[in-house]
């Protein structure tokens, strides 16, 4: 799984009734943002201070991150991480949540609403795998501050916490003092962690410390970036602005359309319909003509 599949796994919480999906409209452009995390962590693409930069377009196997190192190589002209982040499909975390059915993550039930909508509702969620990333975010959140934690983890804890899932992660009373520890990294933490890793790689060769140091410095840079310009946008949610809010009910919730709407980068079958952020509608999907 990718770091977007991981996040959208965190985010499916069991209850006592039903299986709920936390982070409603923020979860989206969190998701987007994990992917250009995933494509960074794999040397694919730099994020400078103006635009996207594709540095390596060889194949890649995931195939949802091959269509976006596609997109972000033959974009024209090539995006801002804001622009990038604020044109996030409405669709995205639909076709999220089919990779994890995929993967045998989670069953899903779907149905057609009065108006025409096809709905979905999570019936069972794979709870073994969704412990064991609980268990690497946890670790993150309890590092000692001498001690330094995977990339993708760190990445995925802030994602976590920019998509408001911290109190799905660490649920009521009890799990308010890891609430504060995960507020914590992001506040403060990740501007700590190029010292630590600096300090850490003394007994390394003076070719690779600079190696290392400058791509953990650089991951380090794309998280922090990744976390405010999404605090950006959720801010704009909540005040009605950019007219960016995503259509997520978390009990039983849409695509949000009727017309069998296309997710880019190999979704499911979509017969007639358009195509979120420039991909066309695809077939050969889970059965039923124009739509989920």
């Amino acid at each position: 799984m990718n770091t977007g599949d991981e996040l959208l796994l965190l985010a499916t919480v069991p209850g006592r009734w039903r299986i709920r999906i936390r982070g409603e409209g923020r979860l989206g452009f969190a998701l987007r943002a994990a992917e250009l995390a995933d494509l960074s962590l794999a040397g694919r693409i730099t994020v400078g201070p103006r635009r996207i930069e594709v540095v390596d377009s060889r194949y890649i196997e995931d195939p949802r991150l091959r269509e976006v190192l596609r997109r972000l190589a033959t974009a024209t002209p090539p995006p801002s991480l804001q622009g990038w982040l604020r044109r996030t499909p409405p669709s995205l975390t639909t076709a999220y949540l089919y990779r994890l059915r995929d993967r045998k993550a989670v069953r899903l039930r779907r149905w057609r609403d009065s108006g025409g909508r096809v709905r979905h509702r999570v019936t069972s969620v794979d709870l073994a795998r969704r412990r064991a990333l609980l268990a690497r975010v946890d670790a993150v959140v309890r590092s000692d501050p001498a001690t330094s934690a995977a990339d993708r983890d760190v990445t995925l804890a802030v994602l976590a916490q920019a998509a408001g899932l911290a109190s799905a992660l660490y649920p009521g009373l009890r799990g308010r003092p890891a609430r504060r520890r995960l507020a914590a990294l992001t506040a403060t933490d990740r501007l700590a962690t190029t010292d630590r890793l600096a300090a850490h790689s003394g007994a390394a060769a003076a070719a690779d410390e600079e190696l290392a140091e400058a791509l953990s410095t650089g991951m380090e840079t794309l998280t922090t970036r990744l976390f405010d310009e999404l605090g950006d946008i959720y801010s704009d949610l909540t005040t009605g602005g950019h007219g960016l809010s995503h259509d997520l009910n978390p009990g039983g919730w849409s695509d949000g359309g009727s017309g069998g709407m296309g997710h880019y980068g190999g979704g499911h079958g979509h017969g007639g319909g358009h195509g979120h952020d420039g991909g066309g509608g695809h077939g050969g999907g889970d059965g039923g003509g124009g739509g989920w």
